[in-house]
């Protein structure tokens, strides 16, 4: 199990104000998803290949 961050979006919750349009954001988030392993597990990942910290 991983925790994935979107990232600051442009969405209508936040007025369009984000950094990162969703389709940006939802293809960080599939990469993140094919590269999750056993290694990876536990951990709390950014769309962009960050690791965050808890």
């Amino acid at each position: 199990m991983a925790q994935l961050h979107p990232g600051y979006v442009k969405t209508r919750m936040v007025n369009f104000g984000g950094m990162i349009t969703p389709e940006e954001a939802a293809a960080g988030i599939a990469e993140r998803v094919e590269a999750l392993s056993l290694e990876t597990t536990g951990g709390f990942w950014h769309s962009n290949g960050e690791v965050l910290s808890w």
